[in-house]
Formats: C-alpha cells, sequence, structure tokens
C-alpha cells in the first residue's frame, strides 16, 4: 500500500475470535507513540462516505506521533455479525471497548475518542465504561437518536424508495435495522453529563454552524468543553452527487486540539496484525474464512471463501462497486452476498479502487477518483489475475460504472457471466469520467449547466448536442441515429455494448431500478435487446422499487438473487451459446 512516508498503515482483524472486528492502524514509522486514538465512525451511508475523510485524520494524527485505529462496528462493513440483528446496538457499543483495548493492548494507556455523528453518539454512551480516557472529541454529533432514525429513515422512504408495509426493519439511509436495534439507538442522547462537574476529560465539539445553538452543544461549552465551528459538513457526510469533499477544515480543527492536549512524550507499541480469521455462518452453514490482501500496486482485496477449501472451490464472484463506494457496496450489498457465495463452496472478491476506500493514502485534493478509465481496466485484471484458481463457474457483478467492469471482465478470456446493475455507460471503450467530466455533467459538488472555456473543444461539443437532444427527441429519433450518436458520445446507446457483449458470446443479467430502466427506454435500449438473436438476448429485470445508487432492500436482493442463480449454473455464457 502507497503510504505517507512518515507513517505505517495496517489492516487487520481484532477482538473476540467468535465476533470479529475489521480495522486499520495508521502509526508513526518508528512506532514511537504519545498516545493512542480510537475513530468511531458513523453509520450507514454515512459510514461508508466518510471512509476517506476519517483515514485523512487517521493519517494527520498519526504523522503528530499517535496510534489511531479506525474501526468497524460489529455487524456493520467488515466486522462480523448481519446488520438486521436485534443486537446490533449492543455490538456496536461493544466494539468501542474492543478497539480501545486493542489499542491499550499495543502499549499505550493514553487513549483519546473521536466519533462522528453516530460515533459521537455511541461514544458518550461508553465514556463511563472505558477507564480513563484522555480526551473526546465529538464531530458533528448525533445528539437525539430519536431525531435521527426518524430522520434517516424518511430520507430513506423518500429518495431510495418505499418500503413494503410487511417488513419489519426499519430501514436508514445504508443501513437496515431490526427494530429493537432502531428502538435502542432511538433512546441514546449526547447529553452533557459527559462532563461531570467533578470530571477533567477534554472535550472538543467540532460542531457544524447550523447546531451551535443547540441546548446540548451550549450546555457542554459551560461546563468546559471546546466548541469550535467547522462549517457546513454536507458535501462531506451525505453528499448528494458522486463527488465528496474531505473535511479538510475540521480535520487541522481536531488534529490540532489533540495534539494540544494529548502528552507529548512517547513510548514504543506493538501493533498485533492479524489478516485472515475465520467466522461461523450461522444457521448450520459452513465456516467462512475472511481475509485482506495488499496487491503491489497498493488495492486492498477482500477474500470471503469457504473455510473447508480442501478440495477447491465451485465458484467465483468478482464484485465491483460503483465510483467513490468502497467494497462492502451499497448497504454492505457485497459482503452479504458473500457470505452466501460461501455456502455455496464459493470465492468472493471484492476491492477498493486505488483513491477509494482503504486503497492509497488520502490527499487532501483527491475528492474523485476517475470512472471509466484503461487503468480502472487494468487494475481490476490485476485483481482477478490475484483470485489465480478458476472454479466452473465465474460471475463479475457490478452496479452503475462497476458494471462497466464487470462487462470487461466478461470479456476476459475465462469463461464467465455478466451481472450489470444499473449501469449507465453503454459502450465498452474508455471514456474517462473525471473532474472536469463531472462538472460538465452537473455531477460534481459545484455543478455547471456547461463545461468551462478551458475543457477540450469536443467535450463542450458532446455537452452542448446532449443539451439539445432530450429524453423525448431521443424517443423518436430513427434508431440507428441513436448508435452513431452513441458512438460519437453525445448519448448513451444501449446497442452498442449488448451487441459487443453478444458478439463475443455473452449473454447478461442486466438489472435495473424503475428510474434506471425509464434511462434504458429512452435510450432505446428495449429495441436494442430485441434486434439480438434469442440466443444472445440479456435478462432483464427490473425492480419494483428502488434506486440507482442500489441502497434499496428490494434491488439489493435483486442483485443477490442473480449472482447466486448465475453462480448455480454451469459453465460460461459463451460456453452455453455454443452448446
Amino acid at each position: 500500500m502507497h503510504a505517507r512516508p512518515d507513517v505505517t498503515t495496517q489492516l487487520t482483524y481484532f477482538g473476540p475470535a467468535d465476533t470479529p472486528l475489521f480495522g486499520v492502524v495508521c502509526t508513526p514509522r518508528d512506532g514511537q507513540v504519545r498516545g493512542g486514538v480510537v475513530m468511531c465512525p458513523p453509520l450507514g451511508k454515512e459510514q461508508a462516505d466518510s471512509t476517506r475523510g476519517m483515514k485523512l485524520l487517521a493519517e494527520r494524527l498519526a504523522a503528530q506521533g499517535f496510534l489511531v485505529l479506525r474501526f468497524d462496528y460489529l455487524c456493520t462493513g467488515e466486522s462480523a455479525g448481519a446488520q438486521d440483528s436485534p443486537g446490533a446496538a449492543d455490538g456496536w457499543l461493544a466494539s468501542i471497548a474492543s478497539a480501545v483495548q486493542f489499542v491499550r493492548d499495543a502499549g499505550t494507556e493514553t487513549v483519546a475518542l473521536v466519533g462522528l455523528r453516530v460515533g459521537a453518539l455511541l461514544a458518550c454512551q461508553q465514556v463511563d465504561r472505558l477507564g480513563s480516557l484522555a480526551a473526546l472529541v465529538l464531530w458533528d454529533p448525533v445528539v437525539n437518536g430519536r431525531h435521527h432514525v426518524r430522520g434517516q429513515s424518511a430520507l430513506h422512504n423518500m429518495s431510495v424508495g418505499p418500503v413494503d408495509p410487511a417488513d419489519e426493519r426499519v430501514h436508514l439511509v445504508g443501513a437496515s435495522l431490526h427494530s429493537t436495534t432502531a428502538a435502542q439507538l432511538s433512546r441514546m442522547r449526547v447529553t452533557a453529563d459527559v462532563l461531570a462537574d467533578d470530571q477533567r476529560l477534554p472535550v472538543l465539539c467540532a460542531i457544524r454552524d447550523t447546531d451551535l445553538e443547540l441546548p446540548v452543544v451550549k450546555a457542554l461549552g459551560q461546563r468546559g468543553a471546546r466548541v469550535a465551528p467547522i462549517g457546513d459538513p454536507t458535501r462531506f457526510i451525505a453528499s448528494e452527487t458522486v463527488y465528496f469533499e474531505l473535511p479538510t477544515h475540521a480535520v487541522e480543527v481536531i488534529a490540532r486540539w489533540v495534539d494540544a492536549v494529548l502528552p507529548k512524550t512517547v513510548a514504543p507499541v506493538t501493533v498485533r496484525q492479524q489478516m485472515r480469521i475465520t467466522v461461523g455462518a450461522g444457521a448450520g452453514g459452513p465456516d467462512i474464512d475472511k481475509s485482506i490482501t495488499v496487491l503491489p500496486g497498493g488495492t486492498v482485496v477482500w477474500e470471503t471463501a469457504p473455510a473447508d477449501s480442501s478440495r477447491g472451490v465451485d465458484n467465483l464472484l468478482m464484485a465491483y462497486s460503483t465510483a467513490n463506494d468502497i467494497r462492502t457496496g451499497p448497504a454492505r450489498l457485497w459482503v452479504e452476498a458473500g457470505d452466501l457465495v460461501a455456502g455455496l463452496n464459493g470465492r468472493t472478491i471484492r476491492f477498493d479502487r486505488p483513491g477509494v476506500g482503504e486503497s492509497g493514502n488520502v490527499d487532501a485534493d483527491d475528492d474523485f477518483a476517475p470512472l471509466y478509465t484503461p487503468e480502472s481496466v487494468e487494475q481490476a485484471r490485476a485483481v482477478f489475475d490475484f483470485a489465480a484458481e478458476r472454479p466452473s463457474r465465474i460471475v463479475h457483478a457490478g452496479l452503475c460504472s462497476g458494471s462497466w467492469l464487470a462487462a470487461h471482465g466478461g470479456c476476459w478470456p475465462e469463461e464467465s457471466h455478466v451481472v450489470m446493475v444499473n449501469p449507465l455507460m453503454w459502450r465498452l471503450r474508455a471514456r474517462t469520467f473525471d473532474t472536469a467530466m463531472a462538472i460538465a455533467s452537473g455531477a460534481a459538488s459545484q455543478p455547471v449547466d456547461s463545461p468551462g472555456a478551458g475543457a477540450p473543444w469536443s467535450t463542450r461539443a458532446q455537452a452542448r448536442l446532449r443539451g439539445t437532444l432530450g429524453p423525448s427527441l431521443r424517443k423518436h429519433m430513427p434508431y440507428p441515429l441513436v448508435g452513431l450518436l452513441g458512438a460519437a458520445g453525445v448519448v448513451q446507446a444501449p446497442q452498442l455494448l449488448l451487441r459487443e457483449l453478444a458478439g463475443r458470446g455473452l449473454r447478461p443479467d442486466v438489472l435495473f431500478s424503475p428510474w434506471d430502466h425509464e434511462r434504458f427506454t429512452v435510450n432505446r435500449g428495449p429495441k436494442a435487446v430485441s434486434k439480438l438473436k434469442p440466443d444472445r438476448r440479456p435478462q432483464v429485470t427490473v425492480t419494483p422499487t428502488g434506486d440507482h445508487p442500489g441502497l434499496h432492500w428490494a434491488v439489493r436482493a435483486a442483485v443477490i438473487d442473480r449472482c447466486l442463480s448465475a453462480l448455480a449454473e454451469p459453465g460460461g455464457d459463451r460456453a452455453a451459446v455454443q452448446r
């Protein structure tokens, strides 16, 4: 892994053997530390989206001389447990205690907590149970659990999609909770009691400007906490686009404060790194091996496989996330799929693209890792080559831009099947979607109507044509013209990719949310399907509800169903066509 020259990064599992946690440890390269910092993440989509920002702070603190542990709570991310477990909330709290103990076991008794959003709320519930703490940072804290659950649930229903009334779970944006867990989270509060009158615990409240007048913030300030405004963190924690904004100002505020309040004396630490674990699948299923590997170029890979693989595995699922989504996928999709694939005697490979999640160090300006690039195809191929063993059935599955990588995977020499979820790019030829393209399309954090004068002439011309050729016009233009405009990069033409895949003997599964299927229809996708030979036509599935990013349970369930069904079928698409 590429790392800062002054910082060492280690990925590891830790905690109880039957409920292992995933964590990332950053330390000064010389192993001499002033103390430890445990960083408690948010929940749901906020947890995944804040990964790079949390990593930025961790690397900064490690450079200042601290051992910093970031981790996934039980029932979240890469840690053990089902997200809809009735005991998830207790698991979250126990995870904080395990994280603090892990840092102390490394050799330092000086431990500070940094909690972001719900992480701050959870940290406050545990402060009195963790022994003596050196400091506490409440970073953009959720101060009322009930308000958070209600707000996230309402946002889910409005932006992700309605929930089946028969579903007893509580769906937040990026997480599906058991009703018991949601009720327990709803009862949690941040109060000024975290700073008892006789307590000398240094507390920093890094607060968004709109929360400065909250009664609890004022009360904490009156009891001695430092209250520091950090502006509006929305584009960091809840961006509405593929872009996110790294919290450089908040990182500066927190890093300076921690540096000032923790001791300067250093001592050596030893981190026990464990990159492979075995967990029970439950319900009579086989035990599962989970492992982490860092490839030579710095790409981090997660593998799930049956623990007893002495006779080899029958299946391989290659999972590709989209844009800045980390390897877990939306609402932990790929983690849960991997556990189920292991039950079919299969392996699942997931990875963070360079510049995403844990792959590579964080630069303050890396708010977007380019998509649809030749380099990303090469990186995906390197991950596939890492898998080495070629079982009888290989499935490449991806969401949005990940589906483009999955399509490339299907074109590699090995027999395989492709599952494409909500694809937007309908040609194999690379066409880099970077900062300039994102701004031109309105997908950047500061969207504009058209590319700036500095953009290439072709980019500006394509943008003008795109604006002219609206959906209603595309519906009625001659079908061959759609293909020509698609080849020129002006519109998306499903006929290009579907025809190319069919020519290579591939018959993909294509899954759409209602919104994505509407775009597919506007771009003459059904016509493209009908033009193919019957044995080359993709199987098209449209979920009854759901969203483009795949956060809705209906989309996730459909993806898992198609992946498992594809893995259960013998051979690859090309062999099936030849038969």
